[in-house]
């Protein structure tokens, strides 16, 4: 071979092609369909996906089945063709059975049709072993090998006998591309075309026809392989010379070992050429595996040929070498290992030292044995590193000649052209053949056929039409039964018509009957009856359970095993005493004994279904106690029929019918609402019910009207509302269900956007949430401000938000300008007023310092370019580390974040603090969102403990100063002890009353009931302390007209002082049934909803009349036919100014009181309460107290008293041991009238005839002298009737 070496061996180049088509072949299989080819058979074996395979005719047929087959898939007949080679049995075949080898186009399971069958049977003729090689090519979808063995109609299965001889064969497949096939696939094919138009003869064509790859002496493929010119023994590919690598041909060795063992190796690779220019020359080498028992080794030539190379001119230089002197030195070290080689061959070992003394190896043997070689000789440069490089030739060659004639060997001539085939149509044949020159001089003769053969034409004429024909009936398969009555069934398949014929006539399966007897029925267990109850509760005990055998009949084995089964149960530790609660009465329900850990269950009232569950647990200490009960199960019956009815609904609108009646629900559902929620569950229940709704508004057979809009958010609100606290928490603890009504919140605001007709804007406003929807086509969009221009609320607390939302238009575009144009955004934003109250996340450290606001976008964006704008403004004071967060329950908490979180999430926030009392947040994301605030250690105490420092100090020094003039009054009672005193301490108890409950409602804002009687009583004593004010200015109108009183009007005057507010009070919470009672931050009315006017109407009518009094006073003061008593009218002047000093002190310090108490953020409210309380109690102490007349004559016979009764005298008891009530009016009269008429001891009738014993008279004490005394009935009766 000429044009490259070859390697050591072909088996060692091979390898990694093999490797490379192994690989190739593990790709993954395509799952089958309807053409796969057949069904499931005993031994079926599909190959698809593979390129390059082997397999033995042993493994893939083995002896004890009847119906085998192997079928390789062509990926794609279009691109691909299949190619096999078979090593034939060294013997004929014999036996039963018969492989046959067939391709075809697909398989029909339903018929059992193979559609476009052909056989290849005479192209491989597996049973005539003159030709132990056959090869074939195939061109459609499956290319199938199968064993049939014939049928055998009396044997109830298939006949097991030995292995024929023709299933000992081997088979090699190749799948080969045919454009650009692969190099290692067209090695291995032409390898294979060597060898079948090597044995190829008439009576066995090669089964070749053409192949896609150029190789010497076969066809030339494709087009696309290029014209294939053998010259020697080069192969042309693409008019690219190749080594004997591009010849290559199978990877393994044929069957029966007719590889040689021993001769020549391959040529070595050409050497380097001895000159750059005028003619050099080339050698290789090649080494002779000898064989045992040949002389001489069996190996006949040369060890070693050379040709000439390089044979262009010289330039003027006239170069013998192309190496330079630099590249041929070496060093000392080099010189010497060379030398040592040098002289193992015979050489003369390098002279050292001077360039001078270089010496010429000897001349080599002659390049050739016979006619004319070349000998070669060289020498080396010994320098030293730093010497001058050496000059001249470092190789020469010169010619020798043999005078011996060299044989020469036989030559073949070119192959003539391939004949035309033998049959235009059909399978046919053609051949070439070749001349051999003959050969000379005693060379040796031509190797190789004269004449190769090969297949043409082998599909059919198209123009004859073939009808399918049934193959062999298969063996019949087993009974069915082995006794009684049973079926077997033979299949036969049918290879289907080509070119038009007709298909196969009759069944492709056949059934019979068979061993028709009756088979004995053992008995058999029926199932397992249910486990019975334990035999303890606790401690391991025992459950049995038990089956019945059904049989046995006809003679069969009855059942096997136990008849009854236990198992242990109760295995738990009994709970000792402490670990149990015990039976308890609470909320009109008995709780039974339950064990620590356990669960109790209790019916629902009768207005619920469901279960009330409650847990017994254990405390630090081990000791059981009751959990309150949770009523997340309960649901009313009224929140149940609507949850039916609304489902009932939803069914309909599913299979497309109109929703009648949808609006009717909703409407009673707001009302339902509107009256609170009994039961957590009614919660739950509520927005299952809203959720059901919107999937109804979804439908487009209902398009829900703008009052299903407004009822709809209306119920939210109604779930929000303040009573409605205890049951979100309660809800909250057995799940997020706050993620449910923002889902939900976010699907409504999603289906009514895209609902509306038109693209306009929706708000919906109600006491607890505020709702805008705006629908903007993304082609005019611009920046969406939350509240907009013209904002109208009916709410308080909407009418002027402090929290506002930002949305950049930037954010309604798809990226896509042609979208843009057509593309629509709907705009969801939705603000929760007490939502952050309900969500659990208020601790000792940390509190929801805002609002919650939820903002989302339909269809949702893929990113915001432009940051969400979401201003906050706080809710509490003292607080630190405004955080902005949002809602995010796909947000994994990392170690640094707060546990206490839960769904809220810091991330894709930034905070950007405004001032004191707001914070703005940028969102990178849509959401809902809110702001997290730390308290500090005083807020945080105060918030939890006690209220501020400036209310304590301002109710302290009010109450104080009271309770010091109460406790005055009380011990000098009986000198002063007059209606005007009993209005005075009334009024300083409301007073205090309210300034304790003040103090009590700013640490009871998480407790609902007690907030809301905090409320309700402060209402009581703010609207009392204005009306015993009234009471007082009546009670001094009525002394300066002289109206005579009695016990009815003192009556009258605690009916003004207490009744009035209580029946004010009374109305109000009769007609608002408390809701307005407390809020969420304060105990107080609320300011929504017109409560409030139920204390400011009453207030401002008391202070009315208090005015229409004092003028009617003032104006009888300053008459002239007013009071002419100087000390009745010193009286009347001193009540006078105390109304109208109190009362608008008074009224300022509750007016302060209501702004201090509704908003805790402002410490003015505060400190204007806490100076105007205390200044409230100094002047009524000053008043009532220090500058009263009456109270210091009263402290002055005190001090009296205290000194007789220390002298042994009482002469402080009044008459009959009782004191007098007296008006202020009465004390008047008596004081006018002391001059003219003073009480004596003794009576002052004439003496009697009786003695000291009939006549004698109790003595009576002396009036106290620091009183004025008494007036004399008669003294009475002249003024009353003046």
């Amino acid at each position: 071979m000429r044009g490259q070496a070859a390697a050591p061996g072909p088996v060692w180049i091979l390898a990694p092609l093999l490797l490379l088509l192994l690989l190739l072949g593990r790709r993954a299989r395509a799952a089958t369909g309807a053409d796969a080819g057949p069904g499931p058979e005993p031994c079926a074996t599909l190959v698809q996906g593979k390129f390059f395979g082997y397999f033995s005719a042993a493994a893939v047929f083995p002896a004890n089945a009847s119906r085998c087959s192997w079928t390789l898939r062509n990926p794609d007949p279009r691109r691909y063709t299949l190619y096999m080679k078979v090593a034939k049995a060294p013997v004929p075949c014999s036996g039963p059975g018969r492989v046959r080898t067939y391709q075809f186009d697909s398989f029909l399971e339903s018929t059992r049709t193979y559609l476009g069958v052909e056989s290849f049977d005479e192209v491989l003729r597996l049973c005539d072993p003159s030709a132990p090689l056959a090869f074939l090519q195939a061109s459609k979808q499956f290319l199938q090998m199968r064993r049939q063995q014939p049928p055998q109609d009396d044997e109830l299965g298939p006949r097991v006998g030995p292995p024929g001889p023709s299933d000992d064969f081997s088979v090699e497949y190749l799948v080969v591309g045919n454009r650009n096939p692969s190099r290692a696939a067209c090695q291995m094919l032409c390898r294979w075309l060597d060898a079948c138009l090597a044995g190829s003869r008439s009576s066995h064509p090669c089964g070749i026809m053409q192949t896609p790859c150029a190789c010497l002496g076969g066809d030339a493929g494709s087009p696309a392989a290029g014209p294939l010119t053998p010259r020697g023994d080069v192969c042309l590919r693409d008019a690219v010379a190749g080594g004997p690598e591009n010849c290559l041909t199978s990877l393994t060795q044929d069957r029966g070992g007719h590889s040689a063992t021993g001769g020549w190796k391959l040529w070595s690779l050409w050497g380097e050429c001895t000159r750059d220019c005028g003619g050099g020359l080339q050698t290789r080498t090649r080494t002779c595996l000898p064989v045992p028992g040949v002389e001489g080794g069996g190996c006949e030539g040369v060890l070693e040929e050379g040709r000439q190379c390089n044979r262009e001119a010289c330039g003027p230089a006239g170069r013998t070498s192309s190496r330079s002197q630099s590249l041929r030195s070496t060093d000392a070290r080099r010189r010497e290992e060379l030398g040592d080689e040098l002289q193992q061959f015979g050489f003369p070992a390098p002279q050292t030292g001077d360039p001078a003394a270089e010496e010429w190896s000897p001349w080599s043997v002659c390049s050739s044995t016979c006619g004319e070689g070349w000998q070669t000789r060289t020498r080396f440069c010994v320098s030293s590193s730093y010497s001058t490089q050496c000059s001249g030739p470092l190789r020469e060659q010169r010619l020798c000649n043999n005078s011996a004639v060299c044989p020469v060997h036989g030559a073949w001539d070119e192959w003539s052209p391939w004949s035309l085939c033998s049959s235009t149509c059909g399978r046919g044949f053609r051949d070439r053949t070749r001349t051999c020159r003959p050969p000379q001089f005693g060379g040796n003769p031509c190797e190789g056929p004269e004449k190769q053969t090969k297949f043409c034409n082998i599909a059919l004429c198209p123009g004859r039409a073939v009808d399918g024909n049934w193959n062999e009936w298969s063996s019949w398969s087993a009974c069915s039964a082995s006794c009684s009555q049973g079926r077997q069934q033979r299949t036969r398949e049918c290879n289907g018509p080509s070119y038009g014929g007709a298909e196969c006539q009759g069944h492709w399966v056949e059934t019979r009957d068979c061993f028709l007897q009756q088979c004995p029925v053992d008995g058999k267990w029926q199932a397992w009856a249910s486990w019975g109850s334990c035999s303890v509760t606790c401690g391991a005990g025992s459950q049995r359970r038990e089956r019945i055998c059904s049989g046995p009949f006809f003679g069969g084995a009855v059942c096997q095993g136990p008849q009854d089964e236990y198992r242990q149960c109760g295995t738990q530790r009994c709970p000792e005493p402490h670990e149990i609660c015990d039976e308890d009465n609470f909320g009109a329900v008995i709780w039974k004994e339950t064990p620590a850990g356990e669960v109790a269950a209790v019916r629902c009232p009768r207005n619920a279904t469901g279960l009330i569950l409650r847990r017994c647990e254990l405390d630090e200490e081990g000791i059981a106690y009751w959990e309150p009960p949770t009523y997340i199960r309960c649901v009313s019956i009224d929140y149940r029929n609507i949850q039916m009815m609304t489902r009932e609904h939803l069914a309909k609108a599913q299979r497309g019918l109109p929703g009648e009646g949808v609006s009717e629900v909703i409407q009673t559902l707001v009302e339902i609402s509107q009256d609170g929620t009994s039961y957590s569950g009614d919660l739950l229940s509520t927005i299952d019910v809203l959720r059901n709704m919107t999937e109804i508004f979804r439908r487009a057979y209902y398009s829900p009207t703008p009052g299903d809009v407004q009822n709809f958010v209306q119920i939210l609100s109604n779930l929000l509302a303040e009573e409605n606290r205890d049951k979100w928490e309660e809800a909250q603890l057995a799940g997020p269900n706050a993620k449910e009504l923002f889902r939900l919140v976010e699907d409504f605001v999603d289906v009514i956007g895209f609902r509306m007709k038109d693209l306009r804007d929706a708000y919906q406003v109600t006491d607890n949430l505020v709702l805008s929807i705006h629908k903007l086509p993304a082609s005019g969009a611009t920046d969406i401000s939350f509240p907009m221009k013209g904002w109208r609320a009916t709410g308080d607390w909407a009418k002027v938000p402090e929290d506002r939302v930002t949305v950049s238009k930037s954010v309604f575009s798809t990226g896509l300008a042609e979208a843009d144009e057509a593309s629509v955004f709907v705009v969801g934003t939705v603000l929760y007023r007490n939502l952050g109250s309900f969500l659990a996340l208020q601790r000792n450290t940390t509190v929801l310092n805002s609002k919650v606001i939820s903002v989302t976008v339909k269809p949702p964006p893929r990113s915001l370019r432009t940051p969400l704008e979401i201003e906050f403004a706080h809710m509490y004071n003292g607080t630190t580390n405004q955080t902005c967060i949002l809602w995010d329950e796909t947000d994994v908490p990392s170690s640094s974040a707060p546990p206490q979180l839960g769904p809220w999430s810091w991330r894709g926030c930034r905070t950007v603090p405004l001032d004191a009392l707001r914070t703005r947040c940028l969102c990178d994301r849509l959401s809902t969102f809110a702001i997290l605030a730390q308290l500090s250690a005083d807020a945080n105490m105060e918030k939890a403990t006690l209220p501020s420092v400036t209310l304590i100090v301002g109710c302290g020094v009010s109450s104080l100063t009271l309770l010091m003039l109460v406790i005055i009054y009380v011990s000098v009672w009986r000198y002063i002890r007059s209606e005007r005193s009993v209005i005075l301490i009334n009024f300083c108890l409301s007073i205090i009353s309210s300034n304790a409950l003040i103090l009590i409602g700013q640490t009871q804002t998480r407790n609902k009931v007690v907030c809301t009687l905090v409320a309700a009583f402060l209402h009581f004593f703010f609207l009392s302390s204005f009306c015993w004010v009234l009471t007082e200015a009546w009670q001094s109108y009525m002394a300066v007209t002289g109206h005579l009183r009695n016990r009815l009007i003192r009556k009258r005057f605690l009916c003004l002082g207490w009744g009035l507010p209580a029946l004010v009070v009374a109305i109000s919470v009769g007609f608002t049934k408390a809701k307005g009672y407390s809020t969420m931050n304060y105990c107080w009315l609320s300011l929504e909803g017109g409560l409030l006017y139920a204390f400011v109407g009453p207030a401002a009518a008391v202070v009315l009349v208090n005015m229409v009094i004092g003028i009617l006073v003032f104006n009888k003061l300053v008459s002239k036919d007013g009071i002419t008593d100087k000390k009745l009218k010193e009286r009347a002047g001193a009540s006078l100014w105390s109304s109208c000093v109190v009362l608008p002190l008074l009224a300022l310090t509750w007016m302060s009181a209501v702004l201090a108490v509704t908003d805790r953020r402002s410490a003015l409210f505060q400190i204007l309460f806490a100076v105007f309380d205390s200044l409230e109690g100094f002047v009524i102490v000053m008043v009532h107290c220090i500058l009263r007349r009456e109270v210091q004559d009263a402290v002055k016979c005190r001090v009296v008293d205290r000194q007789e009764e220390g002298n042994g005298d009482s002469g402080g008891s009044f008459q009959n041991g009782h004191a007098q009530l007296m008006t202020d009016f009465e004390k008047d009269v008596d004081l006018a009238c002391r001059s003219g008429e003073r009480p004596t001891a003794t009576p002052s009738g004439p003496p009697g005839p009786r003695g000291p014993a009939l006549g004698a008279q109790p003595r009576q004490r002396p009036w106290p002298p620091c009183l004025p005394p008494p007036p004399t009935p008669q003294g009475r009766r002249r003024v009353h009737g003046a």
